[in-house]
């Protein structure tokens, strides 16, 4: 016998599972499988909330006051026989023992029953009304109806779950942070012939220029005094224009991340966007006019369209540049911008929160509220609308109108079917409501901003392999590894491992914080700086790599390296006779016998250092690189300054760039080399680490020596 106080215990410790149930005459009766055997017993309820439940939905007697209604008398609960076997109801897929040993504890059940014993000696207490009748409690249903908690359960979930490569991949998403504010616009570029680019607006005053389809941090523009409410790219990356609250547009040149034009409004400017040609620029904002400027005079006064009644949140070019589409506060305007008079107005029932032009058909994507409205361009005419369950802030067409994404105010990303409008996948990814949602030019994934301050990237088709994502099924791990390790030559029991370079991550905006602290750091001073500066003196490789060099220029070159600093100088300073020259003197192949001849007449032993492997683009083909090089030691160079191929970088092509080196390393010799990484050509400071560790695992002494590169763009300024 087990009385219905145990079993709520039991219940409400987890230790019960509802394995089967069972007709009788008197109703429904649940087995449970217990520490101290099978019970089979009624229970007194069978809805998931009991007679007599407070909020929490824990069972309680009535107060004393009201009168029960009369039924039949709970039945006992009895054990199940002792010669009777222990069935197990377990789904069909499930194959396994049909009988589980009994385990016995003489221990607890002396506790319940001393426990029972008691409950059944106390007396009653009166009342003002009289001695409370005592009743019993209904029984809790067992919560194996409910979501699993007790072993039996969670063992049968195990094993009914599939197996892991026929379960749906999981999204996940590339973080980009940097920003110390909301995000609240995003923009790609055109796809060009280095990718495409992504632009991001924030409220910190802070846009930033990310590459696409890998987000990572290329440069931040920096000239805003306010929040930054819209940032556009041009077709081919080579602009960007952004509006601010600080009652300004600004055009930037995207290459360099200079300021090109200012242009002053009369109130905040809310969205910016360039015609196709890139001359033309379209403003709104609050001031609730249109402004066009011409780029190539910006000094001109812009034309004005009016019109709106409220301050503008979006305008956008369409129809070719021909037509104007604007949007306030309820109302989506169409302009015709050869007469700039409004062709058509469109009343929403609630504010719009984001507007999209996809030139693909001519289709206008609009938000407002939990709507998803798709319109024509050219009309507006209602093509279709979504119900979403959420306030959507922002939503973006695929580029084949395959499917869209939407994003809103209870953290969620929304995809749907453009054709169907059934929902495919939601998630959550953002730590804040989603204020901007953009597919790439390309549709191979979207970019989401949100008011945690971070940006997204999220796959459209999950498991594809794609920028930074990379599926690999498990089969498939031990062929990609073993087709990652590069064996040496000449060393056939060595192998060197390449596959962890795709997987290099570049904490770029850490990288850029440590560097400005490293010119915030105190210097020497007095005596300790002339001893530095003597000592930086003896590092330098005196250079001269002129298309104009003659021998005459190379033997005073090599003059000036044996006495780089002034004899006076260095007489007042007690190091004339410490022998202080240059590290070495650097030529092309061409010079290096003009400069050994001089150096050895001067009765010198500067050694004599060479550039070569088709310096500075290294736009060679290989076999003329390591001629150059076997050239340049016979001539009598002692050190080699090559250059590594760029494209075997940007396109990660990391085993060709290792064998280049290599054999760049056994053409040099005895001689000294050096790799010149030219790090602005290399697109991300990703790049230029992996280029650097490649150079050095094929072992090289690696010298940034980007100054000595002349000809090759420097890094950004506003990096």
């Amino acid at each position: 016998m087990v009385c219905a106080r145990f079993r709520q215990d039991w219940f409400a410790d987890g230790g019960g599972a509802c394995k089967e149930q069972r007709s009788t005459g008197g109703g429904t009766e649940n087995r449970l499988e217990t520490g101290c055997g099978d019970v089979w017993g009624t229970p007194a309820f069978s809805s998931p909330q009991p007679p007599h439940s407070n909020p929490r939905g824990r069972p309680r007697a009535p107060s004393s006051h009201t009168e029960q209604e009369p039924g039949p008398p709970p039945q006992r609960t009895r054990r199940r026989p002792p010669g009777q076997p222990l069935p197990l109801a377990a789904p069909a897929a499930i194959s396994g023992p049909t009988e589980l040993p009994r385990r016995h504890f003489p221990r607890r059940r002396r506790q319940q029953q001393q426990q029972q014993q008691q409950h059944r000696g106390r007396r009653s207490v009166a009342g003002p009304r009289g001695p409370a009748p005592r009743r019993r409690l209904p029984p809790r249903p067992p919560r194996c109806l409910h979501p699993p908690r007790c072993c039996c359960c969670r063992l049968l979930l195990l094993l009914l779950q599939p197996p892991a490569a026929a379960m749906a991949m999981r999204q996940t998403p590339l973080t980009c942070s940097g920003h110390t504010r909301p995000v609240v616009d995003l923009a790609f570029s055109g796809v060009t012939p280095y990718g495409y680019f992504l632009i991001s607006a924030c409220k910190d005053g802070k846009p930033m220029l990310r590459q696409g389809d890998t987000g990572d941090w290329i440069g931040t523009f920096l000239g805003h005094k306010g929040a930054v409410w819209g940032a556009t790219l041009n077709k081919d990356a080579t602009k960007a224009a952004t509006a601010a609250a600080d009652f300004t547009a600004k055009v930037w040149d995207a290459v360099s991340g200079d300021e090109l034009i200012t242009l002053a409004h009369k109130h905040i400017v809310k969205s910016v966007d360039f015609t196709q040609d890139s001359n033309y620029l379209l403003t709104g904002g609050q001031d609730k006019l249109l402004r066009i400027y011409d780029l190539s005079k910006p000094e001109a006064e812009p034309d004005v369209v009016s019109g709106h009644t409220s301050g503008i949140k979006k305008a956008l070019w369409s129809s070719d540049d021909k037509q104007i589409l604007s949007a306030d506060d309820k109302t989506v305007r169409l302009w015709d911008r050869s007469t700039m008079t409004e062709v058509k107005a469109l009343n929403v029932a609630m504010s719009v929160s984001s507007m999209e032009y996809v030139p693909e058909g001519q289709i206008l994507v609009i938000t407002y509220g939990k709507t998803i409205a798709f319109h024509s361009a050219e009309t507006l005419e209602q093509i279709k609308s979504f119900e979403a369950p959420a306030t959507i802030n922002s939503a973006s067409l695929h580029p084949e109108k395959e499917c869209l994404v939407a994003g809103g105010e209870d953290f969620k990303l929304y995809k749907y079917d453009y054709n169907t409008g059934e929902e495919l996948e939601s998630y959550k990814g953002h730590f804040g409501p989603i204020h901007c949602v953009r597919f790439s030019p390309d549709g191979e994934l979207y970019a989401s901003g949100s008011e945690d301050g971070t940006l997204r990237l999220w796959q459209t088709t999950v498991g594809k392999t794609y920028g930074l994502w990379k599926c690999v099924v498990p089969e498939e791990e031990n062929a990609e590894a073993a087709k990652a390790r590069t064996s040496l030559p000449g060393t056939a029991e060595e192998e060197i491992e390449l596959g962890w370079i795709s997987k290099v991550y570049v904490n770029q905006p850490a990288v850029v914080r440590h560097a400005e602290q490293i010119q915030k750091w105190r210097t020497v001073k007095g005596n300790w700086q002339a001893a530095w500066l003597l000592k930086a003196v003896t590092c330098i490789d005196l250079t001269t790599l002129s298309g104009d060099d003659t021998p005459s220029n190379v033997h005073r070159m090599c003059f000036k390296a044996k006495h780089p600093i002034r004899e006076d100088l260095l007489k007042a300073m007690d190091m004339h006779d410490k022998g202080i020259t240059v590290a070495a003197v650097c030529v092309y192949p061409a010079r290096v016998a003009d400069a050994v001849n001089s150096l050895k007449a001067a009765g010198c032993n500067i050694p004599v250092a060479s550039v070569a492997a088709g310096f500075p683009s290294g736009q060679t083909p290989l076999e003329t690189k390591l001629a150059e090089i076997k050239l340049a030691v016979q001539y009598g160079a002692r050190e080699i300054d090559i250059v590594i191929s760029r494209s075997l970088v940007l396109s990660g092509q990391w085993e060709s760039l290792y064998e280049e080196i290599r054999q760049c390393r056994e053409a040099c010799g005895e001689a000294h080399m050096k790799t010149i990484l030219a790090t602005g050509e290399l697109g991300s400071l990703a790049n230029v680490y992996k280029a650097s560790m490649i150079a050095m695992m094929a072992e090289q002494y690696v010298g940034r020596r980007t100054s000595e590169w002349k000809q090759a763009p420097s890094s950004l300024k506003f990096f």
